[in-house]
């Protein structure tokens, strides 16, 4: 039987997005479906933090966090896949993260994706603090994955970011909500790729899996 794979989501847009893409023909494994479930995790670190707590003692065995997020270097584009090999927050230490196989399964697909540390913000980032966090080695921030790992426990855990905005590409200007619809649609397809690294490692302890430290939907 194919491990249970918890899938959150902060937003609605981002949750449905999933849903549909792991809800294809798609993402059975040899012949098997998929064991999914796409959790609504809700927006912030306020709310992220609620829905860790609420999921550390659910029934699954692989945790990714997914959705879309903000590109802090020159070479990121709108549509870029992100896959965290360590992601940090101003509330927790850094914690690593399962890195490798996930962004080689999503290669395969033909996807454009980059591997390095995911910033966790309480607030949208925009000019030079966005070079500043740059600077510090992190490819994309976000607001919700430092408090989400939590919820891992000794389980694998990765996170997939697709970029939304960069800073040649900034959130508010008029092309915004093309991009976004873009990204989403991006969102959509990294269901069979993420399927296949679940399954290969099970609860196991594969070379590149790296199990967070201890520590339902939220509106």
């Amino acid at each position: 039987m194919t491990p249970m794979l918890l899938v959150c989501a902060p937003l609605r847009t981002e949750a449905r997005a999933l849903r549909r893409g792991f809800g294809s023909d798609v993402t059975r494994h040899r012949g098997e479906p998929a064991r999914v479930v796409v959790h609504r995790s809700g927006f912030g670190m306020r709310r992220s933090a609620c829905s860790a707590a609420a999921l550390a003692d659910s029934d699954f065995d692989v945790l990714v966090i997914a959705g879309l997020g903000g590109g802090l270097t020159p070479e990121m584009r709108s549509g870029d896949i992100v896959v965290g090999s360590q992601v940090r927050g101003r509330r927790s230490r850094p914690r690593e993260l399962a890195c490798r196989r996930p962004a080689e399964e999503l290669r395969s697909e033909g996807f454009a994706v980059h591997t390095g540390p995911i910033v966790t913000t309480g607030h949208l980032v925009h000019g030079a603090e966005r070079a500043a966090l740059a600077d510090t080695g992190a490819l994309v921030v976000d607001m919700e994955s430092a408090e989400l790992v939590a919820a891992a426990g000794n389980r694998p855990v990765a996170v997939v970011r697709i970029v939304l905005d960069t800073p040649r590409e900034p959130l508010l200007d008029v092309a915004s909500a093309r991009r976004a619809v873009a990204a989403l649609q991006r969102l959509r397809h990294i269901g069979a790729p993420l399927v296949r690294w679940a399954t290969a490692i099970g609860t196991s302890c594969a070379d590149d899996t790296v199990r967070s430290d201890p520590s339902h939907e939220v509106p």
